[in-house]
């Protein structure tokens, strides 16, 4: 079976969303890690090191999904759709300027104390959820675009 380009964009975009999914869950996993056993500086480097993976690819999926992406296809689809799109790509720039911040907040401390490390921590998840809630507007956006059939054909 050929799969028309917008189907191809559909599920690329999909593994990269699944990919991005299983990076998020790594990262929640490590600034929850409570093990009394892992010193503090395995759970920072630890912590760098899920950071630095979430942070690429998230900004490796915002740029597939602005240059080429489902932004302009849905925008070429259904032009109604237009407000939705620029919100969502509001939040792309808006999780820049977050990840930005949270790199810089994690470089300028070289020994961190337990409080500033939970902060951090605090931060990154509430990042993770608002992720969580812009990949789910994606999903419905997608699917309201180019799966939902709106009838009209007789």
């Amino acid at each position: 079976m050929l799969t028309t380009p917008t189907q191809s964009l559909a599920g690329a975009c999909y593994l990269e969303h699944q990919i991005l999914d299983h990076v998020k869950g790594a990262l929640r996993v490590t600034v929850d890690w409570r093990a009394s056993e892992v010193s503090p500086e395995m759970r920072r480097g630890s912590m760098r090191f899920a950071l630095g993976s979430f942070c690429r690819h998230l900004e490796r999926l915002m740029r597939i999904e602005e240059e080429g992406g489902y932004l302009s296809v849905v925008s070429e689809v259904k032009p109604h759709l237009q407000d939705r799109i620029n919100r969502l790509a509001f939040d792309h720039e808006t999780f820049r300027v977050r990840i930005q911040k949270l790199r810089d907040r994690i470089d300028t401390f070289d020994e961190w104390d337990s409080g500033d490390f939970e902060q951090t921590c605090d931060v990154i998840r509430d990042l993770l959820d608002d992720v969580d809630q812009h990949d789910h507007a994606e999903v419905v956006l997608l699917q309201e675009a180019l799966v939902l059939d709106e009838g009209g054909e007789g």
